[in-house]
């Protein structure tokens, strides 16, 4: 073998997360490599949902706004049981002007990134194995092997893991994957369902025998999730057919359809788990190879994109020294909060709905109608389901960063009044009223850390990160302690 090949970054895995990592830091002007085992992409849609938080970060990314023609955007969902609507949640009280659920094909999500990745100068290395790794403290040694069964050194400072959850980097190196496995067997489709199901909200139908959900991905197709109550499905360890889907539609949904067209199908059980944390030395984590949990709400996919724009910023300040080094600790001290909070909303969501108990099923029909009637709860559940509730208050980067009005360090700042265009994405951002000129001052030394808009903010300032959450805030007298704050995590130039 010839001498190793040195680079910044290697990147293992060019599904969604494994793109979105060498996507951001490419553009971030970070060398990167990515590598897949598969020598072709997956063609099948699998993860469907792009949620509205994954279309705000990658649209000034040049990526979001041309995933909404290709796929269909639902504004609502609706449970149903017994042959009436029991409840719907209003997904257009999203607080983001991407107010619904796009549904989209992860193989078209796929193409996209790729397509970006490339415009940006960065070719995925398909067929690709990696067949070993060693993290000795300084950096990570890889063994790659081609499809030509060829091996190839690789020396990279650090390796972004998001090889799926069966990780052979997780593996490698010993991290352990604790969770478990749901006990019950579910099936999953992609067909063309005639009736009269709504193609502008999914649909959720409840039964005392579990449950079918219909996602609709526009022209009358639809991917559709269901209990196999009986695991008879399961047990013959086939691909569910189109006459096996149409029973299990026709026990619990109380509308005459036709099931047909059926593209791809697949039966499951249900495993919800995560690292304990995110790095381990030189190697991060992310999506599948980093937590798997039900997909009940579409989070999955959009969890480990955003992964990515957490850990993008910080790995690039790190690798230039603008950053100190233990920056990168809080990429898993502000993701692991999010990712067990996903675990725990999915896994009872999924044991509610599949729930066979009589009583569960009478208490879910009585209740669900009461709770969705308020405000307050519909407005939890859309930002939930967009991920737009997801932040890092009280976190380590976050203390003594200072707030303004109700807004903490921590906290998502909303892409209003074309805020996010203002962003500078490869540093911190300062918004500074009229009244904050002292605290602009004060980051005039820190020029390639901190850009300055003097707009946007009517007193005081605004300190906002690339991946649109709020690094700190203040008013006109903060100066020093944002200062401080700098210095924690940075390095003046």
């Amino acid at each position: 073998m010839t001498a190793p090949t040195r680079i910044p970054v290697l990147v293992v895995g060019a599904g969604p997360t494994g793109l979105a990592a060498a996507l951001e830091l490419s553009r971030l002007g970070v060398g990167v490599r990515i590598v897949d085992r598969a020598s072709h992409p997956s063609p099948e849609s699998r993860a469907l949902a792009v949620q509205a938080r994954t279309l705000e970060l990658l649209r000034v990314r040049g990526v979001g706004e041309e995933m909404l023609p290709l796929g269909n955007t639902v504004r609502a969902a609706a449970l149903h049981a017994d042959g009436h609507r029991l409840a719907r949640v209003e997904l257009s009280r999203m607080p983001s002007a991407f107010n619904g659920i796009l549904m989209l094909a992860q193989s078209e999500t796929e193409r996209l990134l790729t397509e970006q990745l490339g415009r940006q100068g960065v070719k995925v290395e398909r067929g690709v194995d990696v067949v070993s790794v060693r993290d000795d403290s300084r950096s990570v040694s890889a063994t790659v092997r081609s499809a030509a069964g060829e091996d190839e050194c690789i020396e990279a400072q650090y390796v972004v893991a998001a090889d799926g959850p069966h990780s052979s980097i997780r593996k490698a190196l010993g991290v352990p994957f604790p969770g478990r496995t749901l006990p019950h067997d579910y099936v999953l489709a992609d067909l063309h369902i005639d009736g009269s199901l709504p193609e502008d909200q999914v649909s959720i139908f409840l039964a005392r025998s579990g449950f079918v959900a219909v996602f609709p991905m526009g022209h009358g197709r639809f991917r559709m999730m269901a209990t196999d109550p009986t695991g008879v499905l399961a047990a013959h360890g086939t691909a569910p057919t189109v006459a096996e889907m149409q029973e299990l539609f026709d026990r619990t949904v109380e509308l005459p359809a036709r099931l047909h067209g059926l593209n791809w199908s697949s039966q499951f059980r249900i495993n919800s788990r995560a690292v304990p944390n995110l790095r381990s030395g030189r190697v991060l984590f992310g999506g599948d190879a980093a937590h798997v949990h039900s997909p009940a709400g579409g989070q999955g996919m959009n969890l480990g994109i955003q992964d990515m724009m957490n850990l993008g910023w910080k790995l690039a300040m790190v690798l230039d020294g603008r950053a100190r080094p233990d920056l990168l600790d809080t990429y898993s001290s502000e993701r692991l909060p999010v990712v067990r909070k996903v675990l725990r909303f999915t896994e009872i969501g999924t044991r509610v709905f599949n729930s066979t108990n009589p009583l569960v099923h009478a208490l879910r029909v009585r209740m669900a109608p009461r709770a969705l009637a308020r405000d307050a709860v519909q407005n939890a559940a859309a930002s939930m389901f967009g991920q737009l509730s997801a932040g890092y208050r009280g976190g380590e980067l976050a203390l003594g960063a200072g707030d303004l009005g109700a807004m903490r360090a921590g906290d998502r700042v909303p892409d209003t009044d074309g805020c996010y265009d203002a962003l500078d994405l490869g540093a911190l951002t300062l918004f500074a009223g009229p009244s904050a000129g002292a605290v602009v001052d004060v980051v005039r030394d820190w020029e390639g850390i901190v850009s300055v808009r003097d707009e946007g903010v009517s007193s005081g300032w605004l300190l906002v990160r690339p991946d649109g959450y709020l690094a700190a805030a203040g008013g006109p007298g903060d100066g020093a302690s944002l200062e401080r704050w700098l210095h924690r995590w940075f390095v003046r130039p």
